[in-house]
């Protein structure tokens, strides 16, 4: 068998060794530090079926092999083939030099192999998909590849705007631009980087430095193409064409750089349809289209005509099952702190455990509801919701002043059979809406670089991946720790947030898209702006790299917030079946219905909004038009603020601040009935949430504080009539249209009843400069060499240390104390950032955390005759204390003793020194807690408090806690050195028989 030669010298194997040394451009697989993550595809590993057999559009060339232009690796997997992908962004960044090297080459190898060998290019970052393919075939022959013919069949560009193909075959931190050779059974032969890689612009890398790829490609790609050849057991005909099989499919291709909404030439409209009948069978309102194929203005939509309206009976008074014919209100939760929002947690027991904090839970008992405390910037956890077992839990950001700030809204990833990679897959992630502008709770100028934060609950089954940490950065894995949340990433472009819905889309490699509620989002001032977020790979703990995002405005979508009532939230769902965000919009008293897989990109978003979480091109920050929307879905509402959708999505629950919720149709959008909660003293109502396991709705009230279900009392016949009001006619009818449309060849897919057939988008290529365009001054984004440098945290952030300019208008960049790893400096806020408790002071432990001075940890140790005795120590002052030796306390300040003794070794304090019986005596427990074994131990040390107290276990001898240095204590002189006094507030003394969490813990 005849062997065919590469058209290159084998040279270009040097220029991949310059490469992969290039500064930032590790060709590693998997990349440094990534060594144990399985969803990176390196050489040797096969594209699994899951990864094969997902569709990906291809948008250039039109004229292709595969049905609906939707392409699958899967076909590929045939004798004698090879696949070849590259990884590309759009814009002027230096990769791009290289596309038209890739298109030059796919095409001549292409034909040399008589299409054995097959190209793809996963493209992103924005633009129109059809342009820049054909830029990148008409570089190519500028470049002279190909024999001067300018490529046609070759590459397959695919839009890549859900950057599903990169995050599976290029897995970031992989760098960029990058390649994949596949062999004929989808095995892994080679991966590496571009020669541009490592240049920053379009004009670094040359012409003649990308022309290496050439040389580099074709070499590697003949000697996994010759090998296939040569060991094949059947004749080959190497002239032979693909063997792709097309689907059943009427749809014929549209010429290149085509708009599948505009009609070709060659389309002659056809005459309007009859007018369908009317939406609704009873009521006011409604609405009938008519359609003709082959046009742009394929749909006229208008209100049903008064003669059609008239003819309709009035509707019925009606009941849905959540409020019954009748219905009362039971309390949850109290004592929280201004509740914005709720809402289950997919899977209950899974960040908690069966023991957390001194704390015992029941995580196989109940459900559990998370609310989140815009006051005090924390989360409440409502564990082992309505059973005997039910206790509430509060967890805090130790950055909660940034990450936290002013919570009004969260949201969890509920998708649980997603076919996602389980390293990728962000089910049980949560992501938080913080309604500031970055201000450190009051105490800094607002930078306006604040967004959503994304933290990962599962503590149980991803050993190895901190999600929540101890004061000093540690994994929470000692059951007496304090723990606090971890975020696994955070965006920066929406400030002033007050809803946040989660996508369940399953296109995405991570499943981290959010939508949210941006109420700083116009720079004209006119209300807010719809914003989506896709965290896309999460950063994770320990990094600040926010490179890897999607960021998308839609600014057509106008949202206004209530001003008269700041502290509030607005509610947003996702109707999973019909791909519509409902949303509040509280200043317009109406419910504003999107439907989110539409829109186009029109333009980058860096210019007119130039604060950004990330200067690269693999950030995408984009503004998108002609985005489908009903902007009054339905109307009438005294400022809505809660939605909920009915667990089989018929039924939209509608929340209003001054309390009333109602009940509206999805598929009509009309009103089936209402609850007036207000009444009863609720007139403040936040989120709404629907037990996924009941049914039964409940309700955050954010000055009452409280948690509140909503019990449904049964009808007398058993059920509630609930006769939909939609009309099944017309929905036929809507089906029988789309179907018409979609065998049109000038229509395809084009039906809808909301669309604008009139919007056009500029798809403007982004300029290079657009990406150094950023907020410098202010943000992680600071050029400040003592902040950060492009890859991360900055060794020399230490020089922060010993900045005072805390100034609210000064100088000092708050968030680069964030970055450079300060939980504790004296700018910050409250405790000088720390979360140590009343009246201790901290100190910073760079690039771990802090430690307080009133924190304290008691263990169990063994004295010289091996007998156990108490071992006190202390983080902070690096100092162990033993037996026969005392420390002293201050008065005014509340003392933590992190207990870990294990069962059957309780600790105490109390004011006598005689423990000698194993059992506490009730003369100690005026001033004692009883008998702490794993979890915290509080001591608050006021006017009061006895000069000496004594921490005790059965059987040990005790320790002696002197206050403010007590002449002697049991014959134990003082004369030890005090430990700092605060002038902190002095709080009453009190026993506590297990760590209770005060919400007000974090009040600033």
């Amino acid at each position: 068998m005849q062997l065919l030669t590469p058209a290159a010298a084998l040279l270009g194997l040097a220029a991949t060794a310059n490469a992969q040394t290039t500064v930032g451009c590790d060709a590693s697989c998997p990349p440094i530090g990534y060594e144990s993550d399985t969803s990176h595809i390196c050489p040797g590993s096969t594209v699994d079926s899951i990864t094969a057999s997902r569709e990906h559009e291809i948008c250039h060339p039109t004229s292709n092999p595969f049905p609906d232009d939707k392409l699958s690796f899967s076909a590929f997997k045939q004798k004698g083939y090879v696949t070849v992908v590259a990884n590309y962004y759009t814009g002027c960044e230096a990769g791009r030099r290289e596309s038209g090297v890739f298109a030059g080459l796919a095409q001549r190898i292409h034909d040399e192999t008589g299409g054995k060998v097959n190209f793809v290019t996963s493209l992103k970052g924005g633009g129109s998909c059809v342009e820049w393919a054909q830029i990148y075939q008409s570089d190519a022959l500028s470049m002279g590849l190909n024999n001067g013919i300018k490529p046609s069949t070759m590459p397959l560009t695919v839009s890549d705007g859900s950057y599903d193909m990169r995050d599976h075959f290029f897995t970031p931190p992989y760098p960029h631009p990058s390649y994949i050779i596949l062999d004929e059974n989808l095995q892994v032969i080679y991966k590496s980087v571009g020669p541009c890689c490592g240049y920053v612009s379009y004009y670094d890398c040359t012409d003649e430095v990308a022309l290496g790829l050439d040389e580099i490609l074709t070499t590697k790609i003949y000697e996994v193409y010759n090998q296939q050849m040569a060991t094949t057991t059947e004749q080959t005909d190497p002239t032979a064409a693909p063997t792709i099989t097309p689907a059943s499919s009427t749809a014929s291709p549209t010429s290149p750089g085509s708009d599948s909404n505009r009609v070709s030439e060659n389309c002659n409209a056809t005459e309007y349809s009859e007018w369908s009948s009317c939406s609704k069978t009873c009521g006011d309102g409604g609405v009938q289209f008519r359609y003709r194929a082959n046009a742009i203005d394929t749909v006229e939509v208008q209100l049903c005509p008064t003669e059609v309206a008239s003819t309709l009976p009035s509707c019925d008074e009606l009941c849905v099952p959540e409020f019954g014919p009748e219905f009362s209100i039971s309390v949850v939760a109290s004592d929280l702190s201004s509740p914005r929002d709720l809402a289950f947690h997919p899977t209950p027991g899974i960040h908690l455990g069966e023991y957390s904090e001194g704390r015992t839970f029941q995580p196989d008992v109940g459900e559990e509801l998370w609310v989140a405390n815009g006051n005090n910037h924390s989360i409440s956890i409502i564990a082992s919701l309505e059973t005997s077992s039910q206790t509430t839990f509060s967890r805090v950001d130790r950055g909660y002043y940034h990450y936290m700030n002013n919570i009004t809204a969260l949201a969890f990833n509920t998708v649980k059979d997603s076919g996602r990679n389980p390293n990728q897959d962000t089910f049980n992630y949560f992501a938080v809406c913080n309604d500031n502008r970055n201000d450190y709770v009051g105490s800094k100028e607002p930078n306006m670089f604040m967004g959503p934060t994304l933290y990962d609950t599962d503590t149980v089954h991803k050993p190895g991946k901190k999600n929540t940490v101890n004061r000093i950065g540690e994994d929470c894995s000692d059951p007496a720790d304090q723990c606090f949340f971890l975020h696994a990433d955070m965006l920066h472009e929406a400030p002033a947030c007050i809803g946040i819905a989660h996508d369940p889309e399953v296109k995405t490699a991570y499943g981290a898209v959010f939508w949210a509620f941006d109420t700083t989002g116009d720079n004209s001032g006119d209300g807010g702006q719809l914003v989506r977020f896709d965290f896309s790979q999460p950063h994770g703990p320990g990094s600040m790299d926010h490179s890897i995002a999607v960021v998308r405005r839609y600014p057509e979508v106008k949202l206004y917030r209530d001003e008269a009532n700041l502290h509030t939230h607005a509610g947003m769902v996702v109707h999973p079946e019909k791909r519509i965000l409902f949303i509040s919009n509280p200043a317009k008293g109406n419910i504003v219905a999107v439907h989110i897989d539409t829109g186009r990109y029109s333009r980058t978003a860096r210019e007119e909004y130039p604060i950004f979480s990330n200067r690269l091109p693999s950030f995408e920050y984009s503004i998108y038009e002609c985005v489908e929307q009903e902007e009054e879905f339905a109307k009438g509402f005294d400022t809505p603020t809660g939605l909920a959708l009915s667990n089989n999505g018929e039924i939209l629950f509608v929340a209003e601040r001054s309390g009333r919720i109602s009940a509206l149709e999805v598929d009509s959008g009309e009103m089936l009935q209402t609850i007036e909660v207000g009444a009863l003293g609720y007139k403040s109502i936040g989120g709404l949430a629907i037990s996924p396991e009941t049914g039964v709705i409940y309700f955050t009230d954010m000055e009452a504080n409280q948690v509140v279900r909503v019990d449904a009392q049964r009808s007398t016949d058993g059920q509630c009539n609930c006769d939909s009001r939609a009309s099944s006619t017309f929905q036929a009818q809507v089906e029988d249209a789309k179907t018409v449309l979609s065998a049109s060849s000038c229509a395809k897919n084009s039906f809808s009843l909301v669309r604008d057939y009139s919007c056009e988008v500029d798809a403007t290529i982004p300029s290079g400069t657009l990406f150094d365009q950023v907020h410098t001054d202010t943000g992680y984004a600071s050029d400040n060499p003592d902040v950060q440098s492009m890859a991360g945290m900055d060794e020399e952030a230490v020089l922060l240390a010993n900045r005072t300019d805390c100034d609210y208008d000064s100088e000092l960049n708050f968030d680069a104390l964030l970055l450079g790893d300060y939980y504790c400096h004296t700018c910050l806020p409250r405790n000088h950032g720390s979360s140590c408790d009343a009246g201790g002071t901290c100190s910073n432990v760079h690039w771990r955390g802090f430690t307080c001075s009133n924190e304290f940890f008691v263990d169990i140790g063994y004295n010289d005759n091996n007998e156990p005795s108490l071992v006190l120590s202390s983080l902070h002052f690096n100092q162990t204390f033993a037996e026969n030796t005392h420390v002293s306390l201050s008065r005014g300040v509340t003392y933590r003793f992190t207990v870990r003794t294990g069962s059957g070794r309780p600790v105490s304090i109390g004011s006598v020194a005689d423990f000698s019986s194993d059992l506490v005596s009730e003369s100690i427990k005026s001033v004692s807690v009883d008998g702490v074994t794993n979890g915290p131990l509080m001591l608050i040390v006021e006017e009061s408090t006895p000069d000496c107290l004594y921490l005790s276990s059965p059987r040990t001898q005790p320790i002696t806690l002197v206050v403010d240095g007590a002449a002697s204590c049991q014959g134990i002189e003082s004369t030890g050195n005090p430990l700092p006094e605060s002038s902190a507030k002095k709080f009453s003394s009190f026993s506590w028989s297990s760590m209770l969490i005060i919400l007000a813990y974090v009040i600033v």
